[in-house]
């Protein structure tokens, strides 16, 4: 029996505007599709994805003693995680550098749903994570700090890609 090597990958389907891809165990979920997603030379794009983690590193909104929004504290859950469920934006940032803007679902060995906003370097592959990629051809989307929100949000408007 041949056993083949699995690793990261992806396929741009250009006509259709999509990429699929999947990556393996220890890939950090955003480094890697973001590492995926910059292959193809896109601008911007909406993301899927399916899979099981290692840990779950997120944080979500809360009020802070003044009644300010702000995000919770880094919250990391060790695995085994089944990631139910996330999606985002991939965009640039004021920088012109490539931005990705990612919220999940997760659940743990015991049921328990929990989830939030995620950063890079927090979210390991278990087994495996699959995702998509949904191009956005000719839109530009950028994402900045609103002073007057007090986040960064994306701002969307017509592009040449």
């Amino acid at each position: 029996m041949i056993s083949e090597k699995v690793q990261n990958h992806s396929i741009y389907d250009e006509k259709n505007g999509i990429i699929f891809g999947a990556l393996t165990e220890g890939s950090d979920i955003m480094e890697g599709i973001m590492k995926e997603y910059k292959k193809y030379d896109v601008h911007s794009g909406v993301v899927t994805c399916i899979g099981s983690l290692s840990q779950a590193g997120y944080v979500y909104l809360i009020k802070d003693e003044n009644g300010k929004l702000t995000y919770s504290d880094l919250i990391i859950e060790n695995g085994p995680i089944e990631l139910v469920k996330g999606s985002g934006f991939l965009c640039k940032n004021e920088d012109g550098m490539t931005d990705f803007h990612l919220h999940a679902l997760f659940g743990d060995d015991q049921g328990n749903i929990f989830g939030g906003h995620i950063f890079p370097g927090n979210n390991p592959t278990l087994i495996t994570v699959e995702f998509t990629i949904q191009v956005g051809k000719g839109i530009e989307a950028v994402r900045t700090f609103k002073q007057q929100l007090g986040f960064q949000t994306i701002t969307f408007k017509k592009g040449d890609s």
